[in-house]
Order: C-alpha cells, then structure tokens, then sequence
C-alpha cells in the first residue's frame, strides 16, 4: 500500500501548496492518484527490489515517478526546496538503509535555485539485513516534494518484504543511476578540501576551498551540508579559478553561543553540468 498526502500546515513550503488524496494500490509498481491543480503529479511510487550481494545485502532502489512538468528534490534541494525524509524505524530485520545519491539537476523558480530530479527518480539504496538469512520486513514513511508551477509536501508509505531468495528487479535502472552518481574525492582527483569559520556582520559564513589536481571547467558549484543537527548553512556563493573551487555560505546555529564545527561531519559536493563530486570532511586552512 502506498499513501500520499499533501500537507497544507508544513512550515517547509515556500511556494503556493495543493492537496494530493490518499492511494492505494500494489506495490510492484504503487501507482499514486492526485487531485485538484496537481492532479497526475505523483504518478508512481515503488520500492525496486534490486538484486542480492555476497555478503548478503540488497542493492534496490526507491523510484519515484512524476507527470511531465513536475520534478522533485536532491537531499540537500536548496533554500527552495523540500527536503526527502526517510523513516525505515518500522522495519523488521533491517540493520541500515544507505543510499547512492545520482546527480541533481539546478532549477530556478521565483530567483530562487534548487536541487533535484524531473520527471523521475531512481534512488539506489543497499539494504543490509541484521539477519541475512532471513526476510526483511521493511517499512518505508517517505517524505518529499514535488514542484511545477505549485509545489507541495507529499508523503508515501511502502511495506515490503525481500527474501533472501527473490528474484531480481529493476537491475537496468538501478545501474542507470549508479552511473550517474556522484565521484569520491579520489576518484576525481581532489587534492585536498579546507573549510574554515568567519564572523561576519550578521553572524558567522563557512568558508571552503577544494583543489582538484587538474584544471577545471568555469561554472563550479559547490554544496555545504554541516552533518550536525544543531547547525543550518545556507546556499554557497561559488567561484572556479584553475584548479580551485571557493564557495562562502551564511552559517547558523541552533544553540546559544557561537558555532563549533566538527570539520570530519561536513560534506562537500562540487556540481557541473557533467558530474557530481562527493567529498567528506575537511581540513582547516594553512
């Protein structure tokens, strides 16, 4: 059974909101109804069984499939976007969920920059069971957004179990968007990654500079995420020189005092129009 709903009162909307009604259907594929000014938005929402490996996890994928027009978000969509929210706790025999993110696409609405996937997405996840011997009962509460010309909060919910011994499905779209994901730092050649903290008249910006051992293509885009609950950065200002990408963003925090950044939970991605580069953690500068 799937469900989705639009949720009117979300304090995350920044664009005018419409009601999607609830649906059910089966799950291999869940097809979603919709109603008024979004009807058709959400035309599937499935959970790709994938196929099994060595060590007994399932590479599978979660889809998400949209009328043309609409798109949905990348896990960090911008200050414009909607955020996914994934919530597995209901599962049984379900040690962790991991997922391989393909490159967004940028899309402006309003002068406003976002983050994310039009018309479909197919999000690899490995499933590593706590028994791999045995079934996993898994139980997916989804949060995400979809966007046209209206945007709105939408949720799904996804109740799956995955056999040791099941079939494959969905291997061709799965490796589809595992080519398209995005690179480790090795493997695109970056030299080192530095991040520091400034005040500002407004606070405090985070500062980062990633150097590549080649020279770089104009246009770089870089993305901050804090990897801290009790910190907010805001979209990156970016500049490409040679082999260097700079980027500056406002920073914010939560709790009284000023900031303390844990420089190994900071990820980087670096974005053009032909890959996404994914660093983790970060060097203070000098």
């Amino acid at each position: 059974m799937v469900r989705l709903l639009a949720d009117p009162g979300n304090p995350l909307m920044r664009l005018p909101l419409v009601a999607l009604a609830l649906a059910t259907a089966a799950a291999h594929p869940a097809a979603a109804q919709s109603l008024g000014a979004a009807q058709g938005a959400v035309q599937a929402v499935a959970l790709l069984g994938g196929w099994r490996q060595d060590d007994g996890s399932r590479l599978g994928a979660i889809e998400i499939r949209l009328a043309p027009g609409w798109h949905t978000y990348w896990r960090a969509p911008g200050s414009a976007g909607i955020p996914p929210v994934f919530d597995w706790s209901a599962s049984r025999n379900l040690a962790s969920a991991a997922y391989e993110w393909p490159r967004p696409q940028t899309f402006e609405r309003y002068g406003m920059t976002s983050l994310g996937y039009a018309g479909s997405l197919v999000l690899p996840v490995r499933l590593v069971p706590l028994d791999p011997a045995e079934p996993m009962e898994l139980a997916l509460a989804l949060d995400f957004g979809v966007c046209a010309d209206v945007c709105a909060p939408a949720e799904a919910h996804i109740d799956e179990t995955i056999a040791p011994g099941d079939p494959e499905e969905g291997r061709s779209r799965i490796e589809a968007a595992l080519a398209d994901r995005a690179r480790t730092a090795a493997e695109a050649g970056v030299a080192r990654a530095t991040c520091a903290l400034e005040p500002t008249d407004r606070g405090y910006a985070l500062t980062a500079e990633i150097t590549f051992a080649s020279p770089l293509a104009p246009g770089q885009v870089a993305v901050l995420e804090p990897g801290q609950p009790n910190l907010w950065i805001g979209d990156a200002e970016s500049r490409t020189e040679g082999r260097r990408v700079m980027a500056r963003a406002p920073i914010l925090v939560a709790e009284a005092g000023g900031p303390v950044l844990e420089r190994r939970a900071l990820r980087l991605t670096v974005l053009d129009g032909n890959r996404a580069v994914d660093i983790r953690g970060c060097e203070a500068p000098g």
